[in-house]
């Protein structure tokens, strides 16, 4: 049974070393969820194991299916990261700034408003009707902007050219930092997440 879009269970040896754990987990986030959301997006080469495909072009008004790629990986992130059960909507947040450290250094009360749009005008809309909610649109609002929020408005514009790669991005930033073993316990928390995840 394929368990990333390289690895069969059958070729693996049992039990999993925390490193084959960590490849797993982040070939199977990057092959079968953010590189498919980068190629809709931007176009590019799917990954495989059958030697040298063709690229593939853009998806034409394929924006709304990368945010309804891209969006869980904010959830699963900080579960991995923390290990602990909470809320969607803390996990979701939690995310959002473990992927963006940057929100840290704004205004607190125009970072909530934005995880607040964020959370329930995007994601929530996307997950239960299929479609962002008002105050949510597709858009390039500067060069390598993934998301920008405007307070005054309450209107959130999400580049799907650039979120992907961001996302991307972080992912082999997490995976760098789970190979280093002075991070016991974000190594710790992994661990955990993973067997449970996985039936370990």
């Amino acid at each position: 049974m394929k368990i990333t879009w390289k690895h069969d269970s059958k070729d693996l040896s049992w039990p999993l070393s925390f490193e084959k754990k960590v490849e797993i987990f982040y070939e199977r986030t990057l092959g079968w969820q953010l590189h498919i959301a980068d190629i809709v997006s931007n176009g590019g080469k799917p990954l495989s194991l059958e030697g040298d495909l063709p690229e593939h072009r853009p998806v034409p008004h394929g924006g709304f299916a990368v945010l309804q790629i891209c969006l869980s990986y904010f959830e699963t992130i900080a579960q991995y990261q923390s290990a602990r059960k909470q809320k969607p909507a803390t996990l979701f947040k939690e995310g959002v700034h473990a992927v963006f450290p940057e929100l840290t250094r704004r205004n607190r009360a125009i970072v909530e408003a934005f995880l607040g749009v964020l959370w329930q005008q995007a994601r929530n809309g996307l997950y239960h009707v299929s479609m962002t909610r008002p105050g949510v649109e597709l858009g390039q609002p500067g060069k390598d902007i993934a998301m920008a929020f405007n307070p005054s408005s309450n209107q959130l514009v999400i580049n799907p050219h650039i979120l992907p790669r961001a996302l991307k991005k972080h992912l082999k930033s997490y995976r760098d930092q789970l190979l280093d073993a002075k991070n016991v316990e974000l190594r710790r928390n992994f661990e955990s997440m993973f067997n449970k995840e996985n039936g370990l």
